[in-house]
């Protein structure tokens, strides 16, 4: 009796752990013109302030990556609260 209980827990165990990792396999809805636009600018100022600041500094850490990171996508027409949206 006590190995069945085992057994059952451990099975109980298995579903609720693929049914946790299948949760995020959800489908999501597609993304707006808007969100299209901000994800485009976002690579491509990514890569731009990148190059501005050598190979091996693309991070959000760095503040001259980040201050160009954000005057690109203000200037690519993207708004703090979609950068916020983004990023957090």
């Amino acid at each position: 009796m006590k190995r069945f209980t085992g057994l059952f827990l451990a099975a109980a165990l298995c579903v609720s752990a693929l049914a946790a990792c299948a949760s995020q396999y959800r489908h999501h809805e597609p993304l707006t013109f808007e969100e299209q636009e901000a994800q485009r600018a976002k690579v491509q100022c990514q890569e731009e302030a990148t190059a501005m600041n050598g190979p091996g500094i693309y991070t959000s850490t760095n503040p001259l990556w980040d201050s160009y990171f954000v005057m690109c996508m203000h200037r690519l027409g993207v708004t703090d609260a979609q950068l916020k949206k983004m990023w957090y």
